[in-house]
């Protein structure tokens, strides 16, 4: 079958009034997927996954191996990586796609900060082996979570274990100076915004690789998007950005310097609108990008394309040091 065969990329959403279809947008610039959990599908076929991806413009993305949460060697994570990449290459041949059209994929490696009580040297250790796999572009997701999770009945491990976890490993990918992603969460009731404040403390004192930082997953406001980029950081916006009642976020990003942007998808959290609420994957990113261009050339009169394009040159510069 050939492209122009093929039935429109489309996601559907459940709800009550019934089943409805999203054709994913087209795009006027390559997407980069800077921080995707492909070890973290429910439901999903991670092969299945890139071939869409690949459909919806996304030409590379990052995904994680965490040596804690994974719970599984690096050796197996490599192994799955590969496997998910060949079996992804049969199916774009056999849908008469050209193999270029599929995303490259790298990872990080890292410890999250629900893994921050059973860090070791033996853990820091592994995260230093998986940095000398050419595929491994850098460190995360590390950083601070103060947050309750409600959902998933987990408490926040005691500040000082998650800090010194954080140092740790932002303390390696200085020494190698390769690029690190941050996940930094408050507790909801927290108007002080502790989490964010203590990074911001240990990035000062720890230092930023040159390699360079991101803020993933950003859902602030703009004060803090501007400490953050004042430091030095690059800011990941994702499908929370687009939630009807997210306009902090909005406005952030649009108020973010041109060269400091980057898209993501968290997949298979966080779904964008129209479709929150299903299992996010790559693909969805086109519904990110899209919404969040548009809503910043609006208030700023920038194209849109220029828009996407500056996210993926941000990003291809990031992660090709």
């Amino acid at each position: 079958m050939s492209p122009e065969q093929q039935e429109p990329l489309a996601f559907v959403k459940h709800t009550k009034r019934g089943d409805k279809a999203y054709a994913v947008p087209d795009v006027p610039a390559p997407l980069f997927d800077t921080h995707a959990h492909l070890t973290c599908f429910w439901s999903k076929d991670p092969a299945e996954v890139l071939v869409r991806a690949g459909r919806a413009g996304v030409r590379r993305l990052v995904t994680l191996f965490d040596p804690i949460a994974d719970e599984m060697s690096l050796e197996e994570f490599r192994h799955r990586l590969t496997e998910w990449q060949a079996r992804a290459t049969v199916q774009t041949a056999d849908a008469g796609m050209p193999a270029r059209e599929l995303p490259d994929v790298s990872y990080l490696a890292g410890v999250h900060p629900y893994g921050a009580p059973a860090f070791s040297d033996e853990t820091l250790t592994a995260v230093e082996q998986a940095l000398a796999d050419p595929r491994c572009a850098g460190v995360g997701e590390i950083g601070l979570d103060y947050h309750f999770d409600a959902d998933d009945n987990i408490e926040a491990a005691p500040h000082d274990v998650q800090i010194a976890c954080f140092e740790q490993q932002l303390a390696l990918a200085c020494a190698r100076n390769v690029p690190v992603e941050l996940h930094v969460r408050n507790d909801g009731a927290d108007e002080a915004r502790a989490a964010h404040a203590d990074a911001y403390r240990v990035l000062s004192e720890v230092g930023i690789p040159a390699a360079g930082c991101v803020l993933h997953c950003f859902t602030e406001d703009r004060a803090t998007m501007e400490r953050f980029v004042e430091l030095g950081c690059r800011i990941a916006f994702g499908g929370a950005a687009t939630f009807k009642r997210n306009t902090d976020i909005r406005e952030a990003f649009a108020a973010c310097p041109l060269d400091r942007i980057l898209f993501e998808t968290d997949c298979p959290y966080m779904a964008p609108e129209p479709l929150r609420g299903i299992e996010c994957e790559p693909a969805l990113i086109a519904f990110t990008a899209t919404a969040l261009a548009q809503d910043r050339s609006e208030r700023t009169g920038e194209e849109p394309a220029a828009i996407m394009r500056a996210a993926w040159e941000n990003a291809t510069a990031l992660f090709s040091g």
